[in-house]
């Protein structure tokens, strides 16, 4: 519901001349093309989510294998799988930092990254950003939606809000990973009756009259919004697409455009932008979008298959019969799989029956077994990407070892972090644009000191007596990227244990100064908490009390030194005279 109705929440009714916006039949068939062209794609996300939740057998198979007697057996690698792939890269997250364009900007670059990071923060971005990552290995689609929220300063807020891949739809001419070409981009949900009427009070009632056609069938909305029963349902769609050199949203039922309007949205170039951001990391030939569950359907499925093939030849017996062995086949059968069975045959045992030996079978399969987990534990994360087997390397070693094992990750990688990019460059047009009252942000640096920075204030100028603005967020010029910055933490073990190894050897042999300055530095990398450091550096300011002591005794002697020269110095040149 909040998805559908953001657009009518951040702006009012249009009251632009009719003709402005697309007609209702134009924007129905927008999204009725996508559910017809990308049928294939939409199945195939339904598949995969399945498969990611256990969800892995179709009711034929199911029928069939209960008819045979063989035991049902799921075990879900791909689902460890793209948790590993996802922690990965939340292991391997980057901050935001902006850049300055002129040589002028450069303090201002500072104050847009802290604005960035406080804005990222406040909408709890380190716990949406894994929900997207997420969404792209297992749907093929991620990304955000941004909006403009109430605020407590005056200005609106920039919300930030996963986006549901179940319920989105976008032109399904679009194949670029970043969505760049896509002609439109939208949301759609079933509201309950009265919510849909309390978002929109001046539409028409027969606006919500329920459409089935605007629908992706996917398996939650199967199973709680088409069952029939007492509250009325009805689809509301959120659009938007590009229209006369910018981008326009129109929020519509089946028969009905409830709200329409431009996007409040502009870049640092004054165009404007959808509120939706996505990105897929795998586009195929056909132009559908998918996430690693394509490469690791099948050996899943051998996995299920050969696990359940091997509990059913373990648990089972095959036999060999002569003909006229045995008065009753069926009940050799049953008594033979009986722990306690009593078989009964007209010749010498062993001679008319016996157990067929299927323990080259049960090894084959185990080998065919191998190969399908292999197939999937060798994909994406390896030993090194995961923490194994790396305890005592130095961080460069650990570097090196995780960049290559990342390479198979390497296009997913690529656009994942190329919209993180176009999420942070989005948000940061938004504050200059939308935050124009004063206001206070807090920052925490690297030691964790927490400071307050002034946005938009008026200061007098001491110069000129003039008011001034300070911090004038629209009028900085900044590049936003990525902080390719290497592994702090794997950096300063490495040299911490290069000090502590180096500094008893050498310690003899340093000036006090240069000892001082080496225990300083090995302070200063040590693993303990910032608090520590920092009283272990304001007892060094404190001065020893027999050292000021003897500091002044030395003076008081240079002073007395000094008075008995220039003594001297008079008395000599008064004898002169």
């Amino acid at each position: 519901a909040q998805a559908a109705g953001s657009a009518s929440g951040t702006h009012g009714q249009s009251t632009d001349k009719p003709g402005t916006y697309w007609p209702l039949s134009k924007l129905r068939k927008c999204y009725t093309d996508y559910l017809f062209s990308k049928r294939e794609e939409i199945d195939e996300q339904i598949d995969a989510r399945r498969y990611y939740h256990g969800s892995q057998y179709t009711a034929e198979q199911i029928a069939a294998l209960r008819k045979r007697k063989q035991p049902i057996m799921t075990f879900n690698r791909v689902s460890r799988k793209i948790d590993g792939v996802v922690g990965l890269i939340e292991r391997l997250r980057q901050d935001p930092k902006a850049y300055p364009r002129t040589p002028q900007h450069e303090e201002g670059a500072e104050l847009a990254t802290a604005a960035l990071r406080y804005q990222l923060d406040a909408q709890d971005w380190k716990a949406k950003s894994p929900v997207c990552a997420m969404n792209g290995a297992l749907d093929g689609i991620g990304g955000i939606e941004i909006d403009l929220e109430q605020g407590d300063h005056g200005d609106p807020e920039v919300g930030i809000a996963e986006v549901e891949i179940d319920s989105f739809f976008y032109g399904p001419r679009s194949y670029r990973a970043d969505f760049e070409d896509a002609r439109y981009m939208g949301v759609g949900k079933w509201l309950d009756d009265d919510i849909a009427k309390d978002m929109f009070p001046e539409a028409d009632e027969n606006a919500f009259s329920s459409d089935d056609e605007l629908t992706t069938n996917s398996d939650r909305e199967a199973r709680w919004f088409r069952a029939d029963g007492i509250q009325k349902r009805v689809r509301v769609v959120e659009i938007w697409y590009k229209h006369k050199g910018g981008w326009c949203w129109a929020v519509f039922s089946g028969n009905a455009v409830l709200k329409e309007g431009r996007s409040p949205f502009k870049d640092e170039k004054g165009k404007e932008y959808c509120k939706y951001i996505m990105f897929s990391g795998n586009v195929d030939q056909d132009g559908d979008r998918y996430g690693f569950m394509r490469n690791l359907k099948s050996p899943q499925d051998g996995i299920n298959a050969k696990q359940s093939k091997m509990q059913h030849i373990l648990a089972s017996k095959r036999i060999i019969l002569s003909q006229g062995a045995v008065d009753d086949i069926e009940k050799t059968r049953a008594e033979w799989a009986r722990p306690d069975g009593v078989v009964i045959t007209n010749r010498p045992v062993n001679e008319g029956v016996k157990t067929d030996d299927q323990s080259f079978d049960f090894a084959g399969w185990v080998k065919m077994l191998e190969l399908n987990q292999n197939e999937i534990e060798n994909f994406g994360p390896n030993p090194a990407l995961i923490g194994q087997g790396i305890e005592a390397k130095s961080g460069r070693a650990i570097a090196l070892l995780q960049q290559a094992g990342m390479a198979e990750l390497g296009p997913f990688m690529l656009a994942y972090r190329g919209w993180k990019i176009r999420v942070y460059r989005a948000i940061w047009s938004a504050i200059q644009q939308h935050w124009q009252a004063e206001r206070w942000i807090r920052v925490t640096d690297d030691e964790g000191l927490a400071q307050f920075v002034q946005i938009n204030g008026v200061q007098i100028d001491p110069m000129t007596g003039q008011p001034t603005l300070v911090n004038a967020i629209g009028s900085l010029d900044v590049d936003i990227i990525l902080d390719e910055a290497p592994d702090t933490v794997n950096m300063m073990q490495d040299l911490y244990e290069t000090l502590s190894q180096v500094v008893p050897a050498v310690a003899p042999m340093l000036s006090p100064p240069k000892a001082m300055a080496m225990v300083d530095m090995l302070i200063e990398v040590s693993p303990m908490a910032a608090a520590q450091k920092k009283k272990f550096r304001e007892a060094g300011q404190e001065q020893d009390p027999m050292v000021e002591q003897h500091k002044q005794i030395e003076l008081a002697a240079a002073v007395a030194e000094v008075k008995d020269k220039n003594a001297a110095a008079g008395l000599k040149e008064a004898q002169t005279v």
